[in-house]
């Protein structure tokens, strides 16, 4: 791991404001990022395990040696039911746990977005974990803007800094976002739900008629290295044409206090220098904060 400033440069910061969108390279170390890989392995060590009592997977099957980034691939295929262990184990799940949370209060990651939105960091309601497996048409996202899965007539005002934070080497074979510099100054588009195949009705997205004019980035990153995105750019993930499965986790943050257009779910204070006895210091307390909901 190289060295980085723990803040961003004032170019880099008029870059996100300008395009929308920020690379950095080689910024999260790996202690940050194997918590939550190792706990992502064992999910798919239980779906193996799962899939096999349910007699959908020959128990010669289950591809114990095969690295992280291809054996959920592996082990679906197997499966008299291919999505089977996607949808009971990965489809809609948001781990609050020890790995999730160790990623998104990583310190490299927090003196970026405090470079962007000021010091006192909420981290957002909003975050994903992804699982793209190759060809699968449930995971391909439609082109859209973050703000449009929120309630805008809530956080239209809010500064959302988006971390897209790959778990495994991201490339457009696999899946990786695509994003269209400058597009966040054009307002919030029409969004509706995008078909990509018969009989399937996929994720809220814009229709490619109403998309504004700009230069299309392809974002091929490696673990380590963060796309930072505002709630306005408009971004896709590409379908998975690889045999390696795409993890990764989108992590939101807005100054504390701001509206998040998710106010009935538990966000939790990341960092502030105001008044550091707020900040949320282990998974079990984000987690608790869900119990008063």
């Amino acid at each position: 791991m190289t060295n980085v400033t723990n803040l961003l440069t004032h170019e880099q910061c008029e870059q996100f404001h300008r395009d929308g969108f920020l690379i950095l390279k080689n910024i999260l170390p790996q202690a940050d990022v194997q918590p939550l890989i190792d706990e992502l392995s064992q999910w798919v060590e239980d779906g193996t395990k799962a899939a096999i009592s349910a007699g959908i997977l020959e128990i010669g099957q289950q591809f114990q040696d095969a690295p992280f980034s291809t054996r959920l691939s592996q082990v679906s295929t197997a499966c008299s039911e291919p999505d089977w262990i996607w949808q009971n184990y990965f489809r809609n799940q948001k781990p609050r746990t020890a790995g999730m949370f160790i990623l998104r209060t990583s310190p490299p990651l927090l003196d970026a977005v405090e470079s962007l939105i000021g010091p006192e960091i909420f981290a957002h309601p909003q975050f994903n974990f992804r699982a793209k497996l190759p060809g699968h048409q449930l995971t391909v996202i439609p082109w859209h803007q973050d703000l449009a899965y929120l309630i805008p007539e809530e956080a239209g005002e809010t500064l959302v800094a988006n971390a897209w934070v790959p778990l495994v080497q991201a490339n457009k074979e696999n899946g990786c976002m695509q994003i269209i510099r400058g597009s966040h100054k054009f307002g919030l588009f029409p969004h509706s739900r995008q078909n990509f195949t018969v009989g399937h009705t996929g994720n809220v997205g814009i229709n490619e008629a109403d998309l504004p004019d700009g230069e299309v980035v392809t974002a091929e990153l490696e673990i380590s290295d963060i796309l930072l995105t505002t709630e306005r750019l408009v971004h896709r993930g590409l379908p998975n044409q690889s045999n390696t499965v795409r993890w990764s986790v989108d992590t939101r943050y807005c100054r504390i206090g701001l509206p998040t257009g998710r106010e009935q779910v538990p966000g939790f204070i990341a960092r502030s220098r105001v008044d550091p006895t707020s900040i949320t210091n282990s998974h079990q307390q984000w987690d608790h904060a869900f119990e008063t909901v």
